[in-house]
């Protein structure tokens, strides 16, 4: 299978944080997003990669080259103008090979397995697969119906269903009457004949168009509901709330290589000089070559970047590196 990031959103909701990085360059803990997308990518297997970019594409082009240095090979298709996800994906088209491709939206952190999902869309020879996400609050989000469930194992304890419909947006009432929960997560697999009836450069969207539209052909659409953990990265809050559940271990295994527990949910980089003195509260991140001296007082949720000098008590946040705080 082939892997395709869409990366060309301006992430609007994440400003400022993105007036000076596209979106999927913010770091979590100090590493850019994408390439911790990118190695989950190259751990299961998915080493041609194909990244849709457009906002600020010459920083992702410069940071990852043709990919060598990550053990993929990694193509760029650029949007010059916008064209929605599924726009996007027709423009790309001149690079498939004809396999299965898994679709990535780049503003997504998840613990999802990647090969239970191949293996749902290899084993029920659907269209599509999509991976869906069970919310508390569906009004935020267009709902997808599903039929009865297909199976559960050995797929990681998901549940895989046939879609039946998508549903736009809800309000409080509708959600309750219909009792759907399921939402689209942002990640497929789509077999890439199905772009063969767009026209390319224009915009064209997977949930208003793609989608439906294959329901209404009479083909077949997969669901796969994880029940592991899923956090949209849109807005600051959810970019912050990331770090916070990393550090806790709900979303596990992303602490970078190298780190230290010091105690619970404490991580300080080898490099960084922590007075004795200094006061840490779980949880807390400390990056490379920062120093804490001994009037340092790290709130809970405190994440210091590298190269930082704390001397004092700081408030609970994200301090990026070079943080001068006395």
């Amino acid at each position: 299978m082939q892997a395709v990031i869409i990366a060309g959103g301006k992430g609007t909701r994440l400003s400022p944080l993105t007036y000076r990085s596209p979106k999927p360059m913010l770091p979590i803990f100090e590493q850019p997003y994408l390439v911790w997308l990118v190695e989950r990518c190259r751990q299961a297997g998915l080493t041609d990669i194909l990244m849709n970019i457009r906002y600020q594409a010459t920083q992702i082009q410069t940071y990852f080259e043709e990919g060598q240095r990550f053990g993929v090979r990694i193509r760029y298709v650029i949007e010059q103008d916008p064209l929605d996800t599924a726009g996007a994906m027709k423009l790309a088209e001149p690079f498939y090979t004809g396999e299965p491709l898994v679709v990535f939206n780049a503003d997504i952190l998840t613990d999802l397995d990647l090969r239970a999902l191949m293996q749902a869309h290899q084993e029920t020879q659907s269209q599509a697969t999509l991976t869906l996400a069970r919310v508390s609050d569906p009004t935020a989000f267009g709902l997808v119906e599903l039929a009865s469930p297909l199976s559960t194992e050995p797929l990681s304890a998901a549940m895989v269903s046939k879609v039946c419909s998508f549903r736009e947006k809800p309000s409080a009432q509708e959600a309750k009457t219909l009792g759907i929960d399921t939402v689209n997560a942002g990640t497929y697999i789509l077999n890439p004949e199905i772009f063969a009836q767009y026209p390319a450069d224009q915009p064209l969207s997977f949930e208003r168009a793609v989608f439906p539209d294959l329901l209404a052909q009479g083909k077949s659409i997969t669901g796969l509901v994880w029940p592991g953990y899923w956090l949209d990265l849109g807005t600051p809050s959810k970019f912050y709330q990331a770090h916070l559940d990393i550090l806790a271990g709900t979303m596990p295994d992303s602490i970078p290589t190298g780190m230290v527990e010091q105690c619970p949910q404490v991580w300080i980089a080898p490099s960084a000089e922590v007075d004795a003195q200094a006061s840490l509260a779980a949880p807390c991140f400390v990056g490379d070559r920062t120093h804490l001296g001994p009037q340092a007082q790290l709130a809970p949720g405190t994440i210091l970047g590298s190269c930082c000098l704390i001397d004092r008590a700081i408030a609970p946040g994200i301090y990026p590196a070079g943080t001068i705080a006395l």
